[in-house]
């Protein structure tokens, strides 16, 4: 979209070039104000709508194709650009810019202003309008665009939500029926959150509230991640993940405002916080614990968090029944689990490749404190040592031959069992 749009009544006059720089350099703690009063003279008979929604995302709104417009070129953009590794692509973070877009036939201006405020940064979006109607149903539309979680995975860092495509196809590229986990643990999580989203009218019938706290727990490296990514791809339902809590933009209770009222908005949905005594500290405790159960409702919210170090959690988070009533314990597997995931792991092999009965029973028996995670270390060595020496039943030489490296390792202090903690949460299922 170039030159000045048509609307009614004639066309407007530009924003010059200075427009931004010039609303910039006022005192940030009247720089909002300022700006809405002088967006307003500059546009008499336009609606002004000011908005600082984290869900306002008019760039994502273009690229996807939900909306029609640009850049205003004439007046200077600052657009940082980041390097994401994942995809080798280069993203853009519109920080102060205004655009041009048209919707519903009729045009509109948005205006974004980024500047520090006290120790945070603001956002502030002006959208200009024909009528208060019309640039509630942009904002809506926009919004509604950015918290449609379909093909992506809603992920929360640098203090707002992105759509991770990569993510949700790493998700999509897990069979969590060949997940081996101890006993029923897996079909008991799997019928709790799939029997939740398929439940609301009972909850509702018998007026139960809607929503539910579940935490997996255990030693690292017992498939607590994995199964995370089956269960997200398994449910059909949003997912909201929670990176990082940090930001440079805002504090510490409007991170927590912001995580869980996007997660009110698309519910029902799947709130994870990987980790989650990684993402909490003293400044942030009590924000999460009002926002997640405090006035505002978290309907149809599963909230699963997961942990290495239950005991770095504050028991008022984990002890109390409406936070997280439901705890599974993810731990290390016993000789029955070892052997099926040794098994499993063979017979995807080539034929010539793969151990025998006799030495994966062996194997089951003799790795007893072993985590998933170690099991899987000592299959992939042994198929590097095969590599180098492939003959027919060379495996179970070369598993053996790492089994007694990873042992005498073991003995020098790299314990496969050394993370393993001895806390024991809740009353719920512990496998």
């Amino acid at each position: 979209m170039t030159g000045a749009p048509t609307v009614r009544g004639g066309i407007m006059l530009p924003f010059d070039s200075e427009f931004l720089a010039s609303i910039l350099a006022r005192d940030a703690t009247v720089l909002a104000y300022l700006a809405g009063r002088r967006i307003a003279a500059m546009r008499p008979g336009r609606a002004v709508l000011e908005t600082d929604s984290s869900s306002f995302d008019v760039a994502e709104a273009l690229a996807s194709g939900g909306l029609e417009g640009s850049v205003v070129a004439r007046v200077h953009a600052q657009i940082l650009r980041r390097y994401d590794e994942r995809t080798e692509a280069l993203d853009q973070v519109a920080q102060n810019v205004v655009y041009e877009v048209t919707f519903e036939g009729c045009a509109f201006e948005i205006v974004v202003l980024t500047y520090i405020a006290g120790d945070y940064g603001e956002v502030r979006m002006f959208i200009v309008g024909p009528d208060q109607a019309a640039v509630e149903a942009l904002m809506r539309h926009v919004c509604e665009l950015d918290t449609r979680a379909s093909g992506e995975v809603l992920v929360f860092e640098h203090g707002s939500f992105e759509k991770d495509e990569t993510l949700f196809k790493a998700v999509r590229s897990v069979d969590i029926e060949s997940l081996v986990l101890r006993g029923s643990l897996k079909a008991d999580i799997l019928a709790d959150v799939r029997g939740f989203f398929g439940s609301r009218h009972v909850y509702e019938r018998y007026r139960v509230p809607y929503k539910r706290g579940i935490l997996l727990y255990g030693p690292p490296g017992n498939g607590k991640t994995h199964f995370l990514k089956g269960l997200i791809a398994s449910i059909d339902a949003p997912c909201l993940y929670v990176k990082s809590l940090l930001t440079q933009c805002h504090n510490d209770h409007e991170s927590a405002r912001r995580i869980f009222s996007r997660a009110r908005a698309v519910a029902p949905c799947l709130l994870v916080f990987e980790d989650l005594d990684s993402l909490l500290s003293d400044q942030n405790r009590s924000y999460f614990l009002n926002e997640l159960d405090g006035f505002a409702e978290n309907t149809g919210v599963v909230v699963l968090a997961t942990t290495n170090h239950p005991e770095r959690i504050d028991p008022a988070i984990i002890d109390r029944p409406s936070r997280f009533d439901r705890k599974y314990l993810f731990d290390l597997p016993a000789a029955e689990e070892r052997r099926e995931f040794l098994r499993r792991w063979s017979e995807r092999l080539e034929p010539e490749m793969r151990a025998s009965v006799d030495t994966i029973d062996r194997l089951a028996a003799s790795t007893g404190g072993f985590s998933f995670a170690y099991l899987k270390e000592l299959t992939l060595s042994a198929t590097m040592a095969w590599v180098h020496d492939a003959r027919p039943g060379g495996m179970d030489v070369a598993l053996e031959g790492v089994l007694g490296t990873l042992k005498e390792q073991a003995q020098k202090g790299r314990s496969p069992g050394q993370s393993r903690t001895g806390r024991r949460v809740g009353l719920m299922p512990e496998a």
